[in-house]
C-alpha cells in the first residue's frame, strides 16, 4: 500500500509540473502572437491546464474495459470543483472579477453545461446523435473564439526562444507520464477502499487534475492579469467537455463499446448545473466574489464531498 502511495504521489507530481511547465510555455507562445489576455485563457492555458483530464480521459478509454465512470465523474468532478474549490480558494485573497469575462462566454457554458446534463437526465447511454450535438458545440465555440481581436499592446519577449517549442513538447510527454501513473494508481489504491470508479473520478481525480487552475487564477491575480485567470476557469469547463470528454466517448463508440450514462447519480449533475448557473447570474449582475462567497462555494463543496464519502 505505501508504494501505490508513493507512485501516487510521484505520479501526480509529474502531472502537475509539466502541466505547469506547459501553461508558461503555451502562454510565452501566445503572446508572441500577440493574442488577447482573455482569448489566452479560455483557450491556450485553459487547454493547458484541462491536459491533465484529457490525458486520464485518454488512458481511462483504451482499457481494455473502458473506465466510463471514471472518465464522467471526473470531468462532473473537475467542472464543480473549478467552480466552487477553485474560484472559492481565490476569493479568499482576491475579489474575482467575473464580469471580465464575456457574457457571452458564461452563457455558451451554461448552455453547454445544460446539454451535457441533460445527456444523463434523458439518455441511459451515449448515442451517436448526442456525439453529434457536441461536435456542434465545438464548431459554435470556435467561431465563438473568432470574435476576440488581437492584442495590440506591445510585449517583451525575452523568455520567448526555439527552446520554447522543445519545452512546450517535453511537457505534453510528462502530462502523459503522469497522467498514465496517477490514473493506474489511483484506481488500485482507491477502489481496495471499496469507492466505486465515479466517486474516485468526481473526488480524488477531480481535486488533483484541478490544482493546475488554482495555480494560475492565482498567478494571474499576483500579476494583475486576472481576466486569464477567470477566462482559465471558465474555458477549463468548456473544454472538459468539449476537447476531453468528447474524446473520450468517441473513442469508446469507435471500438464499438457501450458508453453507460445510467450509473451517475442525477444529484452529481444537479449540483453541477447549479454551480455553472450561479456564476452565470453573478456574471450578468457584474458581482465580485469575495470573501463572503469564498466561505459560500467552499462551504458548498465540503458538504458536497461529505456527501460523497458518506
Amino acid at each position: 500500500m505505501f508504494v501505490d502511495i508513493l507512485i501516487l504521489f510521484i505520479g501526480l507530481v509529474l502531472l502537475l509540473y509539466s502541466a505547469d511547465v506547459m501553461i508558461n510555455s503555451s502562454d510565452l507562445i501566445a503572446k508572441k502572437f500577440q493574442l488577447s489576455p482573455i482569448l489566452i485563457g479560455l483557450t491556450i492555458v485553459a487547454f493547458g491546464t484541462s491536459a491533465p483530464e484529457l490525458v486520464i480521459t485518454l488512458f481511462a478509454a483504451f482499457r481494455e474495459i473502458p473506465a466510463t465512470d471514471a472518465i464522467i465523474g471526473n470531468i462532473i468532478g473537475s467542472n464543480i470543483a473549478n467552480i466552487l474549490l477553485i474560484l472559492g480558494t481565490a476569493s479568499l485573497f482576491f475579489r474575482i472579477d467575473l464580469s471580465s469575462i464575456g457574457l457571452k462566454d458564461n452563457i455558451f457554458l451554461l448552455i453547454l453545461t445544460s446539454y451535457f446534463a441533460a445527456m444523463f437526465y434523458f439518455a441511459s447511454s451515449l448515442s451517436l446523435k448526442i456525439i453529434i450535438g457536441l461536435v456542434v458545440f465545438v464548431i459554435l465555440f470556435l467561431n465563438l473564439l473568432k470574435n476576440y481581436k488581437s492584442d495590440s499592446e506591445e510585449q517583451e519577449f525575452k523568455k520567448f526562444g526555439n527552446r520554447t517549442y522543445l519545452v512546450l513538447l517535453f511537457s505534453f510527454i510528462g502530462i502523459f507520464i503522469g497522467g498514465k501513473i496517477f490514473l493506474d494508481s489511483s484506481l488500485n489504491i482507491f477502489t481496495t477502499f471499496g469507492l466505486e470508479e465515479t466517486i474516485i473520478g468526481i473526488s480524488i481525480l477531480a481535486i488533483g487534475t484541478s490544482l493546475p487552475e488554482l495555480a494560475t487564477v492565482v498567478i494571474s491575480y499576483i500579476r494583475k492579469k486576472g481576466s486569464i485567470g477567470v477566462g482559465n476557469i471558465i474555458g477549463s469547463n468548456i473544454m472538459n467537455i468539449l476537447f476531453v470528454f468528447l474524446p473520450g466517448a468517441i473513442i469508446v463508440k469507435s471500438r464499438n463499446l457501450d458508453f453507460p450514462l445510467e450509473n451517475i447519480e442525477i444529484v452529481h449533475i444537479n449540483i453541477l448545473l447549479l454551480a455553472t448557473l450561479v456564476i452565470t447570474v453573478m456574471s450578468l449582475l457584474k458581482l465580485k466574489l469575495n470573501i463572503i462567497f469564498a466561505f459560500g462555494f467552499l462551504a458548498s463543496y465540503a458538504i458536497y464531498i461529505g456527501y460523497l464519502l458518506s
